[in-house]
């Protein structure tokens, strides 16, 4: 595959996935701004705890077989109906698990009332683990904008029905039904588009071949969401449920911008990154492209939460919730590694180093389980301090040890993430200084979000330079001949 086909590859994935994700976006913030003014902190606390467990339950069905099928470079049928019988075989199991354990597990981190929940839950994880080998097979085949289509027709009808179970009083209810439902659709619809024939198979050489690369993976993906989700499962207990809900949904809506910005390029990047894994030369110049880029707008999207936190709040969560303007500005600054970690797991991936993958999960679930146990001393402010300080070292530790395998230089990767945050030495004081002299008013909090925006333009349209040289050769460039043309 030469040159000018991965690029109109990766052009084509993110370009139609950017206009689904968009989409989806609009909804899901619309979604976000009516449920947080019809539900409480304590519903969203046992909405947090739930998808917590399920969480860590769910990690043997979203990634292993389904990337597996990605990557393997000669997709037979064998392989396809083995792939689909060991997810099959797995989402019962799991499925299974969850169910029988329901009682224990709620107890442990909350109270009973979860148990009913999550055995309705528990029926989400055999449909995801059977969806996740009709996704990969479109993956594949680079049918992105049909999975986002897909991704997004189930959204708004489980959001619709979500919001009118939330209006008649169903509390968390309301939102455990829109998840159960949401798996119901999105596992029928993705089977019919999938157009595949599937049929019982597993034998020892195919099912061997699949664990050789998803074995690992399945155990780096239940470690990755255990971290993620340890806050969920500790904080009930060691803080209260209410203190979880309040955490959680600043979180939350961070998470949700973060994910779907992310996916965007991690989507279209994994099949072309696979069929370049052997060549070094240009791994290497796209890991410091994508670094470069990837980190200017990390800081940018942190930098727009951290100076219209206020507005965001009155916006997407209503005024119950400005007491948290506090919690929301720290998490913020998990954005600025988030997508670092994302493109570190998108190279380990599709190199094959599922394995190292495992180990630095391990790592980041033992810094994340120390840091919400010392950070719950101080409340929910002391988590999200800890939360944010753990995963900036594991990202950043990653992100090295990327760059260190393709022959780039510890120096020479921290040079890049810096510069890439240059524009951030004019945009903060400016912003700072008029944050300080406006009034903390809706009125002042739109006038604070106008500046900004005029600030930014500034910079990134007049001083691209300053922004750095590959935001200047790659996207400068292209946005001034579209305006012109």
């Amino acid at each position: 595959m030469n040159k000018h086909s991965n690029t109109q590859k990766v052009l084509k994935g993110v370009s139609s996935q950017t206009m689904v994700t968009l989409m989806l976006g609009v909804v899901e913030l619309l979604s976000f701004s009516i449920m947080s003014r019809l539900l409480t902190k304590a519903d969203f606390g046992y909405y947090a705890a739930i998808t917590g467990i399920v969480a860590v339950f769910a990690s043997f069905s979203e990634t292993g077989i389904g990337s597996a099928i990605v990557q393997c470079k000669d997709l037979t049928k064998r392989y396809v109906n083995n792939a689909f019988t060991l997810s099959l075989i797995i989402g019962f199991v799991i499925s299974f698990l969850l169910f029988s354990l329901s009682g224990v597990i709620a107890g442990s981190v909350a109270d009973d009332s979860m148990i009913f929940p999550l055995k309705l839950m528990s029926i989400t994880l055999l449909l995801h683990c059977m969806t996740s080998v009709f996704a990969s097979l479109m993956h594949r085949r680079l049918e992105f904008f049909r999975m986002g289509l897909i991704r997004l027709f189930s959204l708004i009808v489980t959001t619709v029905v979500a919001v009118i179970l939330a209006y008649e009083g169903y509390g968390y209810y309301a939102i455990i039904t829109k998840a159960v439902l949401e798996s119901v659709l999105t596992f029928l619809l993705f089977f019919y588009f999938c157009k595949t024939g599937f049929g019982i198979m597993l034998d020892k050489q195919t099912s061997s071949s699949i664990f050789k690369f998803s074995g690992w993976l399945m155990a780096s993906v239940l470690f990755r969401n255990l971290s993620h989700q340890i806050d969920k499962l500790l904080m009930p207990k060691l803080l209260s449920i209410e203190s979880l809900g309040a955490y959680n949904r600043p979180k939350n809506f961070i998470e949700q911008i973060s994910s779907k910005l992310n996916g965007i390029f991690d989507i279209a990047l994994f099949p072309v990154l696979s069929s370049i894994q052997d060549e070094k030369e240009k791994l290497a110049r796209a890991f410091r492209q994508s670094l470069s880029i990837m980190n200017m707008f990390a800081m940018l999207l942190t930098l727009t939460f951290v100076f219209n936190s206020q507005l965001i709040i009155r916006i997407f969560f209503g005024e119950k919730w400005m007491n948290l303007n506090t919690v929301t500005i720290i998490l913020a600054f998990v954005l600025i590694f988030n997508i670092d970690g994302r493109l570190s797991d998108c190279y380990l991936r599709s190199l094959g180093m599922t394995k190292q993958q495992f180990y630095f999960r391990i790592f980041e679930t033992i810094l994340n389980i120390s840091g919400v146990l010392m950070g719950c001393y101080w409340g929910v402010v002391g988590v999200a301090v800890a939360i944010v300080i753990t995963n900036s070292v594991a990202k950043l530790l990653k992100v090295v040890y990327i760059a260190n395998k393709i022959e780039i230089g510890c120096c020479d990767t921290l040079r890049i993430i810096l510069n890439s945050w240059r524009f951030a030495i004019i945009l903060v004081p400016i912003c700072f200084f008029a944050e300080n002299i406006l009034p903390n008013s809706l009125i002042g909090n739109v006038v604070m979000g106008i500046l900004f925006v005029i600030v930014v333009s500034l910079i990134f349209f007049f001083f691209p330079h300053f922004v750095g040289k590959d935001y200047k050769a790659n996207i400068y460039t292209k946005l001034i001949k579209k305006i012109k043309g």
